[in-house]
């Protein structure tokens, strides 16, 4: 710890490890400290595997605290602990937001600026009519993304009778800008197998003199020289570590970002007080804003077999053969945009679609074979935050989604599930469609907002808790520098202003890629 890097980046997730290649390949000496372990488990690899991992040693297992309008239930929140973040315990979609979701955060975030970034993260892989789409699509970065080799004969159906039940056209890809339409979902898979952000962006340059990767590394506080963060303060294998660096990025979560930044001193003065911390940086924003998706679980009975016709030891003995069958599917092979709302100009609910029984994330199962039509809520009005349970760095924090605090967003999830029966009701799903198990026939009108506030789950989305912007409550700039002090910024899904209308993870990883441009220039000059 006595070498000091240029700069220290916190959490090996999505964000974190395509932030300290591209700080490396800028001439940079990077220490990347990570509070999990490595990436050994064959799991990881398994894309369908992925639920395997919730709850296990690459997980930190959050908990929420209670939610009134969810029948006070507490809400699992599974993150990755482990080289790769969440990454690398995902369903392993690749999806950006839209057009309008980016030109929404404004200045610097518009659709034009983040194209680029993109384009430069993919090895995009298509073929037939997808094949063209060069405008739009990477071919030279380091991670592989495009269609799966093969989707389940029952997420093609999906996509017909979702086109079809919703006046919708299908489509080939939702990485265009464009989040309209039913289709098949891409993947960040390569012959089968899961590449995460470390196996993509880190995993091939282990060796370079220049990188230090750390794990069990977990950072209790930042260091500072007046107002500028000068290294973090760590546990490593029992011992209490100072770390000295020219300046660090927080790429820890949108938990544990915040959570962080209030240790050190930074975020709303009252509830640093309350702490007794001191206050380095009054920033009422931090921690706020926190925004995530809903999903609901819609499941029906298939008389086609679905991806539970292989018993485990031969999907198993499969996928180790060749990388083929069940284990080799995300699970969510396919969705769909839909705007609940008429006359609402872009989509408010997605619908993910898995050849499976999918429900309580994966840990609940039933015999027989299912297909999975989850409606889930894009664009949510409810906003919660995450605040200090403790001074305690290694308790987690209290985190809060407020989910369905507003009556809108029970009311579009309602609709939601009424539109998924329609889906699995209509054309080639409707064939295949043998009974509803959840909610169940029986389950309608007034019933159905009960069973929303009861099987509600997040997906996996938290965003908001260290946003960038201009106002007062904007935690960091539009360089994703911390306002207030120097030396700081912050690289992953905390920093979004506004929740995307899809999945974040390909995002988290842009935002990793265009911090390393900002934190250069803060350093260098260059």
């Amino acid at each position: 710890m006595s070498s000091k890097a240029d700069v220290i980046v916190v959490g090996a997730g999505s964000g974190g490890c395509v932030l300290a290649r591209r700080l490396l390949d800028a001439g940079l000496k990077v220490l990347l400290l990570e509070a999990g372990g490595r990436d050994l488990s064959p799991l990881i690899r398994a894309p369908a595997a992925f639920p395997r991992l919730f709850r296990s040693r690459y997980d930190w297992n959050f908990e929420t605290t209670p939610q009134p309008g969810a029948l006070h239930r507490r809400f699992y929140w599974p993150r990755g602990k482990v080289l790769g973040g969440s990454s690398a315990i995902n369903a392993s979609i690749w999806i950006r937001g839209s057009r309008q979701d980016f030109d929404r955060w404004g200045e610097g975030w518009t659709w034009a600026d983040v194209l680029p970034a993109f384009r430069d993260l993919e090895r995009y892989r298509g073929t037939g009519e997808t094949a063209g789409q060069t405008e739009t699509r990477g071919t030279g970065g380091p991670l592989p993304v495009g269609p799966r080799a093969s989707s389940h004969a029952l997420s093609h159906a999906f996509v017909r009778s979702a086109a079809q039940a919703l006046g919708i056209p299908e489509v080939s890809t939702f990485n265009g800008g464009d989040l309209v339409g039913a289709g098949l979902l891409e993947s960040n898979h390569e012959r089968g197998e899961r590449v995460s952000a470390f196996r993509a962006f880190l995993r091939p340059v282990l060796g370079h003199p220049r990188l230090t990767v750390l794990t069990g590394a977990q950072v209790t506080e930042l260091l500072w020289e007046g107002q500028r963060a000068s290294g973090v303060r760590l546990r490593h294998q029992g011992r209490t570590l100072d770390a000295p660096a020219g300046g660090v990025v927080l790429a820890a979560g949108a938990i544990q970002t915040p959570q962080l930044l209030l240790l050190s001193g930074i975020g709303p003065r009252a509830a640093l007080d309350a702490w007794g911390l001191p206050v380095r940086v009054h920033s009422p924003g931090v921690g706020q804003r926190l925004q995530d998706h809903l999903a609901v679980p819609v499941i029906f009975g298939s008389h086609h077999p679905s991806l539970e016709a292989t018993p485990e030891w031969q999907a198993a003995a499969r996928y180790l053969w060749n990388r083929s069958g069940p284990l080799s599917s995300n699970v969510a092979e396919a969705c769909a945009f839909w705007t609940a709302e008429p006359g609402a100009t872009e989509a408010d609910t997605q619908f993910h679609f898995g050849p499976a029984y999918f429900r309580d994330h994966g840990f609940q199962t039933a015999p027989g074979h299912h297909f999975s039509v989850g409606p889930v809520l894009v664009a949510p009005h409810s906003r919660g935050r995450i605040t200090l349970a403790s001074r305690d760095p290694f308790a987690a924090p209290q985190i809060d989604p407020a989910y369905l605090s507003d009556e809108r967003d029970l009311h579009r999830l309602v609709l939601g599930v009424q539109a998924a029966r329609h889906i699995a009701a209509t054309g080639p799903l409707g064939g295949a469609r043998r009974h509803e198990a959840l909610p169940g026939e029986h389950v309608q009108q007034s019933a159905l907002a009960h069973y929303v506030r009861e099987e509600c789950a997040t997906l996996y989305h938290p965003v908001g808790t260290a946003a960038l912007g201009d106002g007062d409550d904007a935690v960091v700039d539009r360089q994703l520098a911390v306002r207030g002090a120097s030396g700081l910024w912050v690289a992953d899904a905390s920093v979004m202003p506004e929740i995307l209308h899809a999945n974040t993870n390909a995002t988290s990883m842009m935002i990793g890629h265009r911090a390393a441009t900002f934190v250069t220039a803060g350093l260098t000059g260059r």
